[in-house]
């Protein structure tokens, strides 16, 4: 924690960014150096992962231009804080609303 600086206070080089929905996040050093997040209620998931993609590709972008790129290592990826998001940093989660579940009889 020491080495990569994660035991600092907040807000001490860290802030989160979104779009005017909320739809579209990119957190700065809150676990990883950056997390990246799109999200929406219902199902779409074809327009979550879009959005995802068009605005990641927007914000490498804006590295870029500032002289710097995420960090990259052949043999293992994409190089995060985290050793479990190694590789393609890529994380994706579903919550799924189920009504009434707990009151199926195998509950009991």
């Amino acid at each position: 924690l020491l080495s990569s600086n994660m035991e600092r206070d907040w807000p001490s080089a860290r802030g989160i960014w979104h779009n005017d929905e909320k739809s579209f996040l990119v957190w700065i050093n809150e676990e990883d150096h950056t997390r990246v997040i799109s999200m929406q209620k219902g199902g779409n998931m074809r327009e979550v992962f879009r959005r995802f993609c068009e605005g990641l590709q927007k914000v490498e972008g804006c590295v870029k231009k500032a002289g710097y790129s995420f960090m990259w290592n052949e043999h293992l990826g994409y190089v995060l804080t985290c050793p479990s998001n190694l590789g393609t940093g890529l994380r994706g989660g579903v919550h799924v609303k189920i009504p009434h579940v707990s009151q199926h009889a195998e509950f009991d």
